[in-house]
């Protein structure tokens, strides 16, 4: 007679333990979370002020300073308005009047509705927020993510803006983008806990490299680095970039069939050496698609072009300024 092994089960004490031990685990790593959040918003806290929208209850946070020709600066995917006080923003300030926003659910810019940040409805926010400011037909800047944004605000309102400036912006999606960890918030239950837990301490050692690539072939300056990426990390944050990229690719694949219709002056500046981005695919192609465009290609330029060559910046805004005067 063959006698049948029973599988031995693990002792009800050591599953105990276990349960325990992750339990344990993941209090420590909320209390942490929970405390190096608190302590990057006493290091880094709003720079500016706050404007409420018409259609929201929900402030926006910016900064503003100079006069003349409003400009308006709209930061990419995983920044804040750091993205431009740390590179170019005084330098706009000395000649015109220089408005940087934190997107909604960016930085200190709340949003309480994370599942509906498309395009369309960040340019309604911030087109709401100018009014509120009584800024009338700025040029509107956007690097990166910011870019698309910027296109949609050109065609959602194209009476009431001077021209645009795509900064290394995305254009085109021509297939979604690879979620992978940023789809984990949007998860009910299991989310929240992970973006609570482990998104800041293992993003802080994720940041440095994916800044590398992004500034390449420059260095990332390490302030900017301590100081964005501290920002981005934190939870509420983390969760509006994780729905943000699940609208991405129907929010530019929308705006994309519509860009022939946009008449208003466009310059697109993008690097050559773009390792996020692509110059044929993304800054080629859309001046092709643009009825009123012109495109500088920046032969050392990498993703923040703003960051490294500053100066073709601004020598782009004075010639888009004055390509538009009445």
């Amino acid at each position: 007679m063959i006698m049948k092994r029973r599988k031995r089960k693990m002792p009800k004490s050591i599953l105990t333990g276990i349960l325990a031990a992750t339990i344990l685990l993941a209090l420590i790593l909320y209390g942490y979370t929970f405390l190096k959040t608190r302590s990057i918003e006493a290091d880094y806290p709003p720079q500016g002020d706050f404007v409420s929208t018409a259609s929201s209850e929900e402030d926006l946070h910016y900064v503003r300073g100079g006069s003349g020709v409003p400009v308006v600066l709209l930061h990419g995917r995983d920044g804040t308005l750091q993205e431009f006080t740390l590179s170019i923003f005084d330098d706009v300030a000395d000649e015109y009047e220089a408005i940087a926003f934190d997107r909604p659910g960016y930085g200190y810019s709340e949003y309480d509705h994370p599942d509906q940040l498309t395009t369309k409805q960040q340019a309604k926010l911030i087109h709401e927020a100018l009014n509120e400011l009584e800024i009338e037909q700025p040029i509107i800047v956007g690097h990166s993510y910011g870019g698309a944004v910027m296109l949609q605000y050109l065609l959602d309102y194209p009476d009431q803006v001077r021209g645009g400036i795509s900064l290394a912006g995305v254009s085109y999606m021509d297939e979604p983008p690879t979620e992978g960890f940023y789809a984990l918030p949007r998860y009910p239950v299991i989310g929240p806990l992970i973006t609570n837990t482990l998104v800041l301490p293992l993003g802080s050692i994720m940041a440095p490299n994916i800044y590398e690539q992004a500034f390449d072939p420059m260095e990332p300056p390490q302030k900017y680095i301590e100081e964005i990426a501290s920002l981005y990390l934190r939870p509420k944050q983390f969760t509006a970039t994780a729905y943000e990229l699940s609208h991405m690719y129907d929010s530019v694949n929308a705006i994309s069939e519509q860009y022939e219709e946009i008449t208003t002056p466009v310059t697109i500046l993008f690097g050559e050496m773009d390792r996020m981005l692509d110059y044929e695919k993304d800054g080629k192609r859309l001046q092709e698609a643009l009825p009123n465009s012109k495109l500088r290609g920046i032969e050392e330029g990498g993703h923040k072009i703003h960051h490294s060559h500053p100066e073709i910046f601004l020598e782009e805004l004075a010639d888009l300024v004055d390509r538009t005067q009445d």
